[in-house]
């Protein structure tokens, strides 16, 4: 753990003290459910990043392992 400090309007304030009277967990509750939602619209966001190439995804990652210069069964590459 890490003690920070933070700037917060009063308002914001005043209605977490009614929320919760653990500041701090409230905070990191909040924080955890924002950093996922962005981590979700980073991957919703790459969803069909690979249409516009000529061959479906499946294709391309089996031409890529058939390279003859990794082996991946062995971990090396």
């Amino acid at each position: 753990m890490i003690r920070t400090s933070i700037t917060l309007p009063d308002d914001l304030l005043q209605e977490s003290k009614i929320v919760s009277d653990n500041f701090s967990a409230l905070v990191a509750d909040a924080l955890r459910m924002y950093l996922r939602t962005i981590k979700i619209k980073k991957a919703m966001a790459s969803f069909g990043s690979w249409e516009d190439r000529g061959k479906d995804s499946v294709d391309i990652v089996k031409e890529l392992r058939e390279d003859g210069d990794r082996n991946y069964a062995d971990g090396s590459r």
